[in-house]
């Protein structure tokens, strides 16, 4: 039995640890080119995370000390980085693209690991030209149809976004993000969410009083709860069939993963770039293609080197094991 001191010190650590991991996955999950599912994976916490929820009531208590931190966590990172993203994407759009297709270009060797963890079959890369031929079509038909346009928010399209958000939090690999993007919905989402500050000090300049000003900011919450509705609605079996199908068709499902993830970051790519060139105002310069090259190559950097540090915490041992050690040395 270890003594309480050391046990306060693992609880504590444990509990710390899980925030960060949170807070990295909850980034990972508003941001274009991460994946919250992939570096849940990096960090070997998915299984865990879904075996917890959907054994939850088997043990209650420890289920709930586990997913506790990730959920603040989680939630925190969301929250911050959509107010961020927000004003970032209104006026550095072009160059944050370059930084997100450089982050999930740096994801992909973390998800070509995990596609392997259980061997290789020569028939798995079938699944892979599949899921990027779905997926790329459905990019295609959107590109043809809106060339990039952002569609106005309704009831429905939130609830539509908040079950992709979760999907895309439950499968990883999956960048929800650009998946909202090349539906022409992620800058409209997020200022469903990032818009009621705005609308208190629009309502403030105005001149109207406080009670005025709150019930002005309180606009678009009918739109958060559609969100959160459609996430709930998707979340209970979406984690059922993702553990029943990955538990028995790990290698094909990864795979699949796999290629729409290099689908939906080709087509983030055609989208921006079509909508660039629609944009009368542009001009080209030499040095735009250059910043936007460094970019890329920072945000892949970034990613590869976040999914390394976070591996490497990941197997950086507990207080109870350094104690385990010294009883045995003593």
């Amino acid at each position: 039995m270890l003594p309480d001191d050391v046990q306060r010190e693992i609880s504590m650590r444990s509990f710390w640890k899980k925030l960060i991991a949170g807070f990295v996955i909850g980034v990972g999950a508003i941001i274009p080119g991460f994946s919250g599912g992939i570096l849940a994976v990096s960090m070997g916490l998915y299984k865990p995370t879904i075996d917890a929820v959907t054994g939850f009531f088997k043990a209650p208590k420890k289920n709930l000390a586990f997913l506790l931190p990730l959920a603040i966590g989680g939630a925190l990172g969301f929250l911050l980085f959509m107010f961020l993203l927000d004003w970032l994407f209104a006026d550095f759009r072009t160059a944050v693209i370059c930084v997100f297709v450089g982050l999930v270009a740096g994801s992909m060797p973390a998800l070509l690991r995990e596609c392997n963890e259980q061997g290789f079959r020569r028939s798995y890369p079938l699944w892979s030209v599949l899921g990027f031929a779905a997926a790329f079509g459905l990019i295609i038909m959107g590109l043809v149809t809106s060339a990039g346009a952002q569609r106005e928010v309704t009831p429905l399209l939130c609830m539509i976004s908040g079950a992709i958000i979760m999907s895309g939090v439950l499968l990883p690999g999956v960048s929800i993000s650009f998946i909202l993007l090349n539906l022409g919905v992620y800058e409209s989402f997020l200022a469903v969410f990032t818009a009621p500050p705005k609308l208190f000090a629009a309502a403030a300049e105005a001149g109207k009083g406080f009670c005025e000003c709150i019930a002005a900011s309180l606009a678009t919450v009918p739109y958060m709860l559609f969100g959160l509705l459609g996430m709930v609605i998707i979340a209970v079996p979406m984690l059922l069939l993702v553990k029943k199908v990955i538990d028995k068709y790990h290698g094909p499902a990864y795979y699949l993963i796999f290629g729409v993830v290099a689908a939906t970051t080709l087509g983030c790519v055609l989208q921006e770039t079509v909508s660039v060139c629609a944009d009368p105002g542009f001009v080209f310069a030499w040095w735009k293609p250059v910043v936007w090259a460094a970019l890329f190559a920072g945000g892949m950097l970034l990613s590869l080197s976040t999914e390394k540090f976070m591996r490497y915490k990941e197997e950086e041992p507990l207080p109870e094991e350094a104690y385990a050690e010294e009883e045995g040395t003593g």
